[in-house]
């Protein structure tokens, strides 16, 4: 008889991991006990060492939403009394790696009992268990027990009490459960009458049926919904939300109409079905209404996440947009009281559905795609908060403010690091509040208290104001680290990666040593050093934050910078302002010549949207079979690799082809631009990051010809490419800072 010490780390919270230990170790005839201990799951178990053997094999394989990421075993024999039987005991210890379950999509079990008649869960729209539901969204401190959260107020009735109870039953200690007779109810208000239940539910589907716009209390705060393929809606949802451009997702009722709407991959349906339940973006099989998406490479496309959207997307059988209830650069309303003023305020919302049952915090939806063979988070929100992303990281607590463009930042202590996206914007006073209130709220729910603060080294970047009124307000350093660095330090960060390594940080805009904007950035990594060792040569360009947004800007900068005549009527003015140095800025960006490629082919001269002219030309690009050789090459200057982004448009505007095809040509330059500057500078790892490599047809093309090649290629996986991923890499860079 052996006794082993098991620890578990990884998604083993909230998720009936400790029931489930239970059930294995009947099954293999294992005594002992189980014990959440401060975020870890400890197991103590006793038997054959066959038996132990196989116990572990089973918790290593167990079925998603758990996910053990890693699992320590002492093999040694440790002093220990005979134990009886096996049983889950009360949680405790030192919080060594605090653990906060996401917020779950609801499962294919708890859809199956809502339509059940005979199952006491029928017709209730949040019913959930231990493989989904609310968590993070309600949760208010640690250890995750119902009487520490927003369903404290909802005591079980007595067959929900059973079911929370017995080791056997898949809703054993699932913290969120309720029926119709315990839990919260639905709850629908119009101009004209009062609904609950199910006369609430059948309002709900009657109006969005017809066409109207409902405000909805979602799992992580409140969305406008209506019809996606009726023009008149969708056109007044847009003008409502101040949203000229970007795409709106769409959401299924099933995965047979997702098949019908977007091509799909056996790897895409899984995540698309998976506990996250993100918006996938995925490549569209048929048109939809402009008004909903257009000159967009991909569709937006998910599933309902809670057994109210399964019934409103079953009962509507028709595309409903979805998206979040806030005006522009607002934060994400979740709040029941401001829902209620947004609803009296908007007369076209026609109706407000919602649960009484108070959200603590908001949770966005997820936003991925499939990259190669696998996952790209483009936004890492609901079904992952608060999770980790790096565990065994050097000690130390440290906040990370990250970047303006997309806010998050990062809590660092015990060895992990917790990242987080903020859903608002960070240009005004209200939601910077919000941005350091949703701060605070993670320091008070990790029991961290941050030792120094560390920001982006730009100097009127908003989150680094932030930061530094953080650390002088708690008297605590204050640190920066240069944008394109921190983008390269999120690779190595996720990867935990030691030594050399290329990183080619290719994005929009952000602030360089020298004082100019950086973008198309080589970059000599190892540790926390850094040596800019090439780049995009730089041009001069029309500042301000306006000019950025215009890519036909960026185009006559670019023409003239090359000496090329331009028939744009614009063009003399953008001359004159550049000759006479007005408002001009000194830019790499390959963001900027992704906008130029796009304004000068054609396919769009304004960003409505951030990145919408280089989706319309990826979607060009995707059109295409094949593309026209264009030229430019990498010279050394001044101990730097340069390419010069005037010679790729001179040569791409002469070339043949029609507009996909110079599209795709274009794409296929810049991937051959970072095969050769790989291959001119020998390193065998090679790290990708920034918001351009959210382009799927880019990344596909750089990886594969470099892996052809023979180099390691290390990418983002579990934060975006984009600035949603830097504070990860600031963290990292604090933490690494001190180390040898």
């Amino acid at each position: 008889m052996l006794t082993y010490r098991i620890t578990a780390l990884g998604r083993v919270q909230g998720v009936g991991f400790r029931p489930l230990i239970c059930r294995l170790a009947g099954t293999h005839h294992i005594t002992g006990t189980v014990r959440n201990e401060g975020g870890v799951v400890t197991i103590i178990a006793q038997g054959s060492r066959e038996a132990l053997l196989s116990f572990m094999e089973d918790i290593r394989a167990a079925r998603p939403p758990v996910e053990v990421a890693e699992m320590r075993v002492g093999v040694e024999e440790i002093a220990h009394a005979p134990l009886p039987d096996f049983r889950a005991i009360p949680s405790g210890g030192a919080a060594r790696a605090p653990l906060f379950p996401a917020d779950l999509g609801i499962c294919e079990d708890c859809l199956a009992d809502m339509k059940d008649p005979k199952d006491h869960h029928y017709g209730y729209p949040y019913t959930s268990c231990t493989a989904c539901g609310p968590r993070y969204t309600m949760i208010e401190a640690l250890p995750y027990d119902r009487e520490r959260t927003t369903m404290k107020d909802f005591p079980l009735c007595k067959d929900c009490e059973k079911e929370y109870k017995s080791l056997s039953d898949r809703r054993c200690h699932a913290e969120s459960i309720a029926c119709a007779h315990c839990g919260p109810q639905l709850k629908g208000w119009t101009r004209e009458k009062r609904f609950e239940k199910e006369a609430a539910m059948a309002e709900a589907i009657r109006l969005a049926k017809e066409g109207s716009i409902l405000l909805v209390k979602a799992m992580g705060g409140y969305q406008l919904v209506c019809r996606g393929d009726r023009k008149e809606t969708a056109g007044c949802l847009r003008r409502m939300k101040h949203r000229s451009g970007k795409p709106f997702a769409l959401m299924m009722k099933d995965i047979d109409m997702a098949k019908a709407w977007a091509v799909l991959s056996e790897k895409e349906i899984e995540m698309l079905t998976s506990p996250v339940r993100p918006i996938l973006l995925a490549a569209p099989k048929r048109k939809v209404l402009p008004a909903v998406a257009s000159r967009v490479p991909r569709l937006g496309l998910c599933l309902p996440s809670t057994g109210f959207y399964s019934q409103l997307a079953e009962g509507v059988d028709a595309l409903l947009i979805v998206t979040s209830a806030n005006q522009s650069g607002e934060p994400m309303i979740f709040r029941d009281e401001e829902a209620r003023a947004y609803y009296e305020a908007e007369e076209d919302i026609a109706g407000l559905f919602f649960y009484d049952r108070e959200i603590l915090r908001p949770a966005d939806d997820s936003v991925m795609q499939l990259q190669g063979r696998e996952a790209q988070i483009l936004r890492r929100t609901r079904g992952f908060l608060p999770e980790p992303v790096v565990r065994d990281a050097p000690s130390g607590m440290v906040l990370a403010t990250g970047a303006d463009m997309a806010p998050a930042f990062a809590l660092a202590g015990g060895g992990s690091l917790y990242p987080a996206e903020v859903p608002c914007d960070i240009l005004n006073e209200r939601s910077q509040a919000f941005f350091l209130e949703t701060e605070q709220d993670w320091e008070k729910l990790l029991g961290f208290s941050p030792q120094a603060v560390i920001s982006d080294l730009h100097p009127a970047y908003l989150s680094r104001l932030l930061g530094e009124k953080t650390a002088r307000e708690r008297g605590i350093p204050f640190y920066t680290v240069q944008h394109h660095h921190a983008h390269a330090l999120s690779v190595m960060a996720e990867h935990h990666l030691q030594g050399k390594s290329l990183a080619f940080v290719f994005d929009g805009t952000g602030y360089g040593e020298d004082g100019t904007v950086w973008g198309g950035e080589i970059l000599l990594c190892e540790g926390t050093s850094m040596q800019r060792v090439g780049h995009l040569a730089p041009v001069s360009m029309i500042g301000g934050d306006a000019s950025m947004k215009q890519a036909w800007k960026s185009a006559l900068s670019y023409l003239t910078a090359a000496g090329l005549p331009s028939k744009d009527p614009r063009a003399p003015l953008i001359r004159a302002a550049l000759s006479h140095h007005v408002n001009t800025i000194k830019s790499s960006s390959m963001g900027r010549l992704f906008d130029a490629a796009a304004a000068l082919l054609g396919l769009g001269e304004e960003n409505h949207f951030k990145g919408e002219c280089s989706m319309a030309l990826e979607a060009a690009a995707m059109a295409a079979a094949h593309a026209p050789k264009i030229f430019w090459e990498g010279k050394e200057q001044d101990g730097r690799l340069l390419w010069d982004g005037r010679t790729l448009l001179a040569s791409l505007l002469a070339s043949h082809g029609t507009i996909e095809e110079k599209a795709l040509a274009f794409h296929e330059a810049i991937a051959e631009m970072i095969l050769s500057s790989a291959e001119h500078f020998g390193l065998p790892r090679i790290l990708l990051s920034g918001g351009c490599f959210s382009n799927q047809l880019l990344l596909a093309r750089a990886r594969e010809a470099l892996q052809k090649r023979g180099f390691s290629v290390y990418t983002n996986e579990k934060v975006p490419p984009g600035d949603g991923g830097i504070a990860l890499g600031q963290a990292w860079f604090y933490l690494m800072k001190d180390q040898k």
